[in-house]
């Protein structure tokens, strides 16, 4: 039995869908290694303060427009701050991408988030730097302060790639102000 036009272009057709499936897998494993590999490098150049947060946010807000199943989860494995909390994390407010803020913050108040890694000075009503610290915990080392008697009215907020290098900047300031509510000064 012979072939007829439609069985042969049936066949055709089918071969070039078959084609066309091989190279959108190829394409999509493409697109998904750039990806990777993208994320690795702005995840290891916030870790090396390379780049600031409000740089990493930047990205992180052009990253989140790419309707990619998976991108959470990539973006999780290979940046230091989660996705979910980059979602809620307000930008940076201050000079230098530093967070500044009246005290008591309220919850919509731009403020470092759980987890992100901050050097702050606290100011009293003076002006004048009366405390310096660092923490992973903002608000909660805040309440902290407060609960201890101590009286602030502004502070601001370095963020830093982690607590480590955080100790560099926030030996540095104790050395250069000696704020008045550090027990010591210095580590």
């Amino acid at each position: 039995m012979t072939e007829t036009g439609i069985e042969a272009s049936g066949k055709a057709t089918l071969q070039h869908i078959v084609l066309l499936q091989d190279k959108q897998r190829r394409l999509a494993a493409a697109q998904e290694q750039a990806e990777q590999q993208l994320l690795h490098r702005y995840g290891s150049a916030h870790r090396a303060g390379e780049i600031t947060i409000t740089q990493l946010l930047d990205f992180f807000q052009e990253y989140r427009k790419l309707d990619i199943p998976g991108r959470s989860h990539r973006w999780n494995e290979n940046v230091d701050l989660i996705y979910q909390t980059c979602s809620l994390l307000q930008p940076p407010n201050g000079p230098e991408g530093t967070w500044v803020g009246e005290w008591p913050c309220g919850d919509a108040d731009p403020c470092p988030l759980r987890g992100v890694a901050v050097v702050y000075v606290l100011f009293g009503q003076d002006n004048e730097p009366c405390y310096v610290g660092s923490t992973n915990h903002f608000r909660t080392r805040m309440g902290n302060h407060v609960k201890a008697g101590k009286v602030f009215s502004r502070w601001q907020a370095y963020p830093w790639p982690t607590r480590e290098a955080a100790y560099v900047l926030e030996e540095r300031l104790l050395n250069e102000r000696m704020p008045n509510l550090n027990r010591r000064k210095g580590r």
